[in-house]
């Protein structure tokens, strides 16, 4: 039985010597190369048609700060309107009287507004 095991060991060390005498081929054949690139498509688009549509991400980003700077110009002008229409209306009113509903759902709206302003400021 020691036997048995002595000539195993040996028959196992030797394999092992050989596959690093050897470089060991069976790993070395199991690292090819990636599988190939797939081959470019048939229909080809017309190349004005895609470098329009490509955009870099500075002019993306420049566009979505023009698109946002356009919506603030339009929401402070907005809340000026509404603030203006408030003051109008307040200084129309007795100040001993209570204010009514209407006014304060339009303190709300300009509140609302001023917020949304406010997030858009911050970026």
């Amino acid at each position: 039985m020691e036997e048995t095991r002595r000539y195993f060991l040996m028959t196992l060390a030797a394999t092992a010597g050989c596959f690093v005498a050897a470089g060991c081929p069976v790993i070395a054949q199991t690292r090819r190369t990636p599988f190939p690139l797939p081959p470019p498509a048939a229909v080809q688009q017309n190349p004005a048609e895609t470098d329009a549509g490509k955009q870099g991400p500075e002019q993306a980003k420049r566009a979505a700060l023009k698109q946002n700077e356009k919506e603030f110009r339009a929401g402070v002008s907005q809340l000026y309107r509404m603030a203006s229409e408030l003051k109008q209306e307040v200084d129309k009113t007795p100040t001993s009287d209570v204010f009514s509903v209407q006014m304060y759902r339009r303190t709300e709206e300009i509140e609302k507004l001023a917020k949304q302003l406010k997030a858009k400021a911050k970026g």
